[in-house]
């Protein structure tokens, strides 16, 4: 059977954590850990320009589909023919 090396260290002391049995609370402690000693925050995220405005083309006059008629064709049902 496997015993080990003498300079082996327990899981968890000076390596990485041991995830518990309970899955939600090894969850819970490593969002609860402190940063490691070494360390170093990232620079803060610069300021953006505003998103440009959506591109909407110009349509120089309204293009109805066959199966449409334009608004000035459509009665109302008391009103048709």
């Amino acid at each position: 059977p496997y015993k080990g090396r003498s300079g082996d260290v327990s899981p968890g002391v000076d390596g990485p954590s041991v995830m518990p049995e309970d899955l939600y609370a090894y969850v819970v402690s490593a969002f609860q850990a402190l940063p490691p000693p070494n360390y170093v925050p990232g620079p803060e995220e610069p300021e953006q320009a505003p998103p440009s405005p959506v591109y909407i083309p110009y349509v120089p006059e309204p293009v109805y589909p066959e199966y449409i008629p334009p608004e000035d064709d459509v009665f109302p049902a008391e009103e048709q023919p």
